[in-house]
């Protein structure tokens, strides 16, 4: 399911007793965030709308909330460690989450107590942040990260292993298998993919773009030096969105992701 059925699904939720949707900014490269202020944004947001849910002179209605509230901000708080840019959390009366996301962009920070999911800002990420993928290309090594809302939703590297000369698929950014020590050894694998760089790239590209259809990807970001990329570049089907000329392979993946996004901005 794409994400833009994904959010009209949600969208068509209903909850009489209510539902919290919570949009947190969490960008701490922000001056304001440095000393977690989202932790007060968070707890004048729910302390507002317990305001509301007071004023409403339901004590059911009340006792609803707090019950829901104290099942978000627990949940918050528990991924406070892995926090990047954006938060979004939509929990109901149950307490059972209908979605979370953590966001490699920032957020206008939104508290909303409904009887349906508010699903506003998502409308304008999925347009401004559609599925996509970005792959990172540094010669034997590619990885695919899988975006959509700004959120990383998986990692996939692939190695090609020199002395059985196939690609070996790993689950996230695994290091590739070791091949045979000793300087000369290592030298002559080296020089032999060079030779054979573009049928090697060739025979991955037909796996890469199964992946782009399976995942229900609008195209690709092709990451890596120029070479690396022309060479991969003229093999694959799947749509190119864009190239970037830069080496990020190395970097955690929420930092190649602002890396993207920023070149799309730019």
């Amino acid at each position: 399911m794409s994400e833009v059925e994904n959010i009209k699904k949600l969208s068509n939720v209903q909850d009489e007793n209510g539902i919290l949707s919570i949009y947190l900014n969490t960008d701490f490269t922000e001056g304001s965030q440095q000393g977690g202020e989202w932790k007060i944004r968070l707890k004048n947001g729910l302390k507002k709308l317990k305001e509301y849910a007071e004023a409403s002179e339901s004590k059911e209605q009340l006792k609803t909330y707090k019950k829901t509230a104290e099942k978000a901000d627990q949940r918050i708080h528990d991924l406070q460690a892995d926090m990047q840019k954006g938060l979004v959390l939509i929990v109901d009366s149950k307490g059972s989450i209908l979605l979370e996301k953590i966001l490699q962009v920032p957020i206008e920070t939104d508290f909303q107590w409904e009887k349906h999911p508010v699903v506003d800002q998502l409308d304008f990420l999925q347009k401004d942040y559609p599925a996509a993928g970005i792959l990172l290309v540094q010669q034997r090594d590619v990885i695919l990260l899988d975006t959509a809302l700004g959120e990383i939703r998986d990692q996939r590297k692939f190695s090609w292993e020199l002395e059985s000369e196939d690609w070996k698929q790993y689950q996230g950014t695994a290091a590739r298998a070791k091949t045979a020590s000793g300087s000369t050894h290592v030298d002559e694998l080296q020089q032999r993919f060079e030779e054979n760089q573009q049928r090697w790239y060739k025979k991955l590209a037909p796996t890469l773009d199964k992946e782009v259809k399976k995942r229900g990807l609008e195209g690709v970001y092709l990451v890596g030096s120029k070479e690396y990329v022309r060479d991969l570049e003229q093999h694959l089907g799947a749509k190119i969105i864009d190239t970037i000329p830069k080496n990020l392979i190395s970097k955690p993946a929420h930092e190649i992701v602002n890396e993207v996004y920023g070149e799309i901005v730019r």
